[in-house]
């Protein structure tokens, strides 16, 4: 889509109270101010602020369908609000004759608290969850002007460090034989574990592996992935003009770190240390959201040198959030596309023109219920489901 190009004769200007980045915990107020200027004369129906948050999963597969179960396009989508809140700057939902807004600068203060169980915010190629404040001049005789600024919100996962829960030593362990016709051999035995399932950003994760080789077969190496797990959930799907209300899930891995290690001789014993350093994550989430969870894991894989047989290990690890005005949650903005986002924004944004005066369909803020704002994504062509 091609950039729009900033209005001529109006400037808004949005600003957050004490907090440039932008950055709030779950269960803090929002406050700030928006700063109209105009440099004529400006007729609207009125001017509101909308503070939203929401989240929204949107893919395509091909499914079976029909009563041949034809392979069909099918698109997925889920949707869920946390905020919406809307106040008219100026003017009213019920004024019906236009009013002018005077050459010159007007500042006007908004306030909203976040709901704690608010969940952390978050760019993906099949969702997000996003958090913006949008200043609208409403003309339904012509485009709308809109003015958008995301903020970012992290979700309070804090650890209780007495928790029995998160302090206990996790370990996974397998093992397997390798044949030779009717013989067996002793067995290949590994044994996995981190001290405690809970970390923050900033914090390294102590991985020990424990080898015992028993058989006369090599591991050639062990590969160790650190990986982000998302689940999408979508809550109707849509075939052609069949619409239908049923739960689809899709599942992305996204590998953060990998790390290797050297072989174990057969018949031999060893004791492998490896440390994952937390970066700027999100929190793990999966309890606050209904159409997008996040998890961490840690997948090892071992690796005999002369069969295709293969140990796999995997130990879940439970992200935490950090202080919102810390470097991390900095970090974060800037790793995980949200400064993009702003900065794609923080422009004037004109609606689809009239007749008749709807929502636009590439808006990705909420309307008056799910069924309708299903209705309007599904109306949009294809490209609505690609990033």
């Amino acid at each position: 889509m091609p950039k729009e190009k900033a209005s001529k004769t109006v400037v808004c200007d949005i600003r957050f109270d004490n907090n440039p980045n932008g950055i709030f915990n779950a269960g803090d107020v929002v406050s700030g101010s928006v700063t109209l200027t105009l440099t004529q004369l400006k007729k609207v129906k009125g001017v509101y602020l909308l503070i939203t948050g929401f989240a929204e999963t949107f893919w395509n597969d091909k499914v079976p369908h029909g009563p041949k179960n034809k392979k069909m396009k099918a698109n997925f989508k889920g949707r869920e609000e946390f905020i919406t809140h809307k106040t008219y700057l100026i003017g009213s939902d019920t004024l019906t004759n236009p009013i002018d807004i005077p050459i010159g600068s007007a500042s006007y203060n908004f306030q909203i608290p976040i709901p704690t169980t608010a969940p952390t915010s978050m760019e993906g190629r099949y969702g997000h969850i996003r958090y913006s404040v949008k200043v609208t001049l409403e003309r339904p005789w012509k485009h709308d002007q809109n003015f958008q600024m995301p903020f970012t919100v992290l979700a309070k996962i804090d650890f209780d460090e007495n928790s029995p829960v998160i302090k206990r030593v996790y370990k996974v362990e397998d093992q397997i034989r390798f044949y030779c016709w009717i013989c067996k051999s002793d067995p290949l035995m590994v044994a996995a574990s981190i001290p405690k399932t809970g970390y923050i950003p900033g914090e390294a994760i102590p991985l020990k592996i424990d080898v015992n080789n028993l058989s006369k077969e090599d591991v050639s190496e062990i590969v160790v992935k650190f990986k982000k797990v998302i689940k999408y959930i979508s809550q109707i799907q849509v075939i052609e003009d069949t619409q239908v209300y049923s739960e689809s899930h899709l599942l992305k891995y996204e590998t953060l770190e990998i790390q290797t290690t050297q072989s174990v001789a057969k018949q031999t014993n060893s004791t492998i240390e490896k440390n994952f350093v937390v970066g700027p994550l999100s929190p793990t989430e999966d309890r606050n959201c209904k159409v997008i969870k996040i998890g961490y894991e840690l997948d090892i894989l071992v690796k005999p040198k002369l069969s295709t047989q293969k140990i796999e290990l995997v130990i879940p690890v439970l992200i935490g959030s950090v202080s919102p005005k810390s470097e991390e949650a900095v970090s974060f903005v800037r790793s995980s596309g949200l400064e993009k986002l702003a900065a794609g924004l923080n422009r004037e944004q004109p609606t689809a023109p009239p007749p008749p005066y709807v929502e636009s369909p590439d808006s990705p803020y909420p309307i008056a219920t799910l069924q309708q704002a299903y209705e309007r994504e599904f109306s949009s062509d294809e490209n609505d489901f690609k990033d």
